[in-house]
Formats: structure tokens, sequence, C-alpha cells
């Protein structure tokens, strides 16, 4: 029976689900049995460290990877904050996390953009490059907030220094923050300077810990990594090292999942009014049966003279906006959710499931059944 620890805290969504995918792992292996903090796991105290196998790992600085090393076993980092590459890494791809934000920021309509990083973690850093090049920027030119983890994690004391960045910004702004901890600093700032969110500042994190996020006012969008995956596929290369069939240093990033969006950007900026309430009526209600002609009939204009603002700034049709809200909500629940196709084409307001099939189809070039699948497949 090989021992294979785990070395997480336990203090965040993050490393249980990673914790997750490696039992999922384990319990197809059969001879592993797992080691870690808490009652879920056979114990993890520093003379059974001793005693394992391979460990996967959360290594969050220097000091952490050299000790790891010490150990003298196989190790697969999860985190990629150490600037010491000792270790093979299976982690979120935060390049990719950058440009997922980019990304939905400019879908909002975004022209001010800002960022809230950690310094000194590489993780930091790859979300920041990658949230540059999505929104066509150099890095040195995007309004920037940066201090160290452990800064961070002082929520609720105020800072000085923070709270006059936040009223130099030009607004409306959207800030991109590193994770969920910079996200909710912010907006307790925010509060405290009676700066409204979103109006004047859209706040998006990353980790998607759903209850500081829900619990947060107002509730906090975010970006999910897939760290269910992480945990399955670390344990795969770890499985790899211990047969003998990998050597060497592999480094394997796993795409995040999808925004999971909140009140904190729930809103759409565009320099036509007219448009601008249109699409926030789209968003709040686009999976209830809204029309096009719903649409019109809430605007003060003419349906032809809001058409054609749509096409100018959308590049769209009200009705294939509509579509195209109907379809993300129907992506998020095949990634997140159990209910069936057919509940889904109905919770999203598709007429039927043939239509949503063959919207669904049209949009994505695969079948609602191929699109969730993919995602699960390990």
């Amino acid at each position: 029976m090989k021992q294979i620890g785990l070395k997480l805290r336990f203090q965040d969504g993050y490393d249980m689900a990673v914790a997750s995918g490696v039992v999922q792992y384990a319990r197809a292996k059969g001879d592993w049995q797992v080691r870690g903090q808490g009652p879920w796991f056979f114990s993890l105290d520093q003379e059974a460290l001793s005693e394992c196998d391979a460990l996967i790992a959360r290594i969050e600085d220097d000091q952490e990877a050299l000790f790891c090393a010490s150990l003298g076993i196989p190790v697969v980092d999860i985190a990629g904050s150490s600037s010491l590459k000792l270790f093979s890494q299976v982690r979120n791809d935060d390049y990719q996390t950058g440009v997922s934000a980019g990304t939905y920021l400019k879908k909002l309509g975004s022209k001010n953009v800002g960022w809230c990083g950690v310094d000194h973690v590489h993780w930091a850093r790859e979300r920041f490059v990658g949230f540059a090049s999505s929104v066509s920027m150099n890095p040195s030119d995007i309004v920037s907030f940066s201090r160290p983890l452990g800064w961070w994690r002082q929520l609720y004391e105020p800072s000085v220094e923070l709270d006059a960045w936040l009223q130099t910004l030009k607004k409306p702004i959207s800030l991109f923050c590193c994770n969920d901890l910079s996200a909710m600093k912010v907006e307790l700032a925010c509060q405290r300077l009676s700066i409204n969110i979103p109006i004047e500042v859209m706040v998006l994190g990353v980790d998607n810990e759903t209850l500081h996020c829900e619990l947060a006012s107002p509730s906090i969008s975010s970006i999910q990594p897939d760290c269910k995956t992480i945990g399955y596929e670390a344990s795969a290369m770890l499985d790899a090292m211990l047969g003998g069939r990998q050597s060497g240093m592999h480094i394997r990033r796993i795409a995040p999942g999808p925004v999971t969006e909140r009140e904190s950007t729930r809103l759409v900026l565009c320099e036509d009014e007219q448009v601008a309430d249109a699409l926030r009526l789209i968003k709040a209600r686009a999976t209830s049966g809204l029309t096009a002609s719903d649409v019109a009939d809430e605007a003060t204009i003419c349906r032809r003279a809001l058409e054609m603002r749509f096409r100018r700034y959308r590049k769209r049709t009200i009705w294939e906006e509509i579509t195209t809200e109907k379809l993300e909500q129907a992506c998020l629940l095949l990634k997140q959710s159990n209910a069936t196709i057919t509940q889904i084409s109905e919770q999203c307001g598709f007429g039927s499931i043939h239509r949503f099939y063959s919207l669904f189809k049209r949009a994505y070039r695969m079948t609602p059944s191929q699109f969730r699948s993919k995602k699960l497949r390990f």
C-alpha cells in the first residue's frame, strides 16, 4: 500500500476540491492510502510525512519548497508560487485566467481597467500578463495596486494606501483582483469610501470561494479554477513518477472554468444608454422567456432605432443578444450542475429541446451532450 501525502491546509475551497480529485484517482488505484490534515484522511503529522512514498503539495514559498525537497520523495506542486523550480507541477493555467478576466470585462463594455495583485508570486504575475494581453494594453500602462499575500490576508485592516489608490482611479472602472481575498478587501475599502459597486467600480476575483463571494455585499463575481481536475491530474503525474514512466520536470496547466457572475459585475457599460439599459434587462431576464419585442417595449425609442443601435455597438441583433445570454447560462449549468439537458433547456428559456440543440450546435459546433462530456473528461 503506497502512502500518498496531501500537504494542503484545507482552509479554502481550492484545497478541498483538489483533494476531491486526488481521492477520485486514489479510489480507482486501489493501492493508495491518502494522508492529509483533518478527519477525512489518515493522519499526516511530521512522522507520517517522513514515511510517505510521494507527496502532492500546495507549495507557497521557497522555504516550503526546500522542506519538501529535503524529504527525498517524488513531489507534485499544485501552486506554482515558489521561485525555486524544484518539482513537476499541475496547476491552474494562470495566463489563461487573466485572458478570461479581460475577455469577460471587455464584454461588459469596460474601457478603464485596473489590477489588484500579490507581490512576488509567479501565479499572480501570469494572471496579470494574460489580463494585459486580453485588454490589448502594455502591463506598465494598467493602473495597478500590489502587496504581499500576508498584507491581503489582513482583510479587515483599513489601508490608507489602498483607499488613496481607489479614490484616484478614473471611473467607471473594472478591477481584476488576482484572487477572492484581494477582491474582498477592495470591496470593504469601497464601502468605507462610499464608492458604488458595480456602477463606479466593478470587481472580479479568482477562486470562486462560494461562501466568501456570496456573503460579500455586493456578492463577488469570480473565475472558477478547475481544482478537481488539478487534483486528479496531479495524482496521475505522481503515479507515472512512482511507476518509472515519467522522469524530469513537467508542468501541466489546467484551463480555468467560467466566470461565475454575481452582483459586483452585474452591469453593462455602453456609450449608448438605450443599449446599456437593454443589455441590463437581457442579463436579468434572458432565461425567463424574454423576447426582442419585450426589450423594445421597455425602451423609450422605437424598435427599429434600438435594433440599429444594437448593430452599431454590439454587432448583433437584440434576438442574438438574448440567445447568446441564454446559451452562456446553459454552458454554466452543463459544467456545474447535474441537471439533465432537457431540464437545462427549460431553465434557460428555450422553447424546445430541439431548438436548444440546434442553437447550441450552431454556436459551439458540438451538441450539449458533447460539451458536457468534454468538460467531464479527465
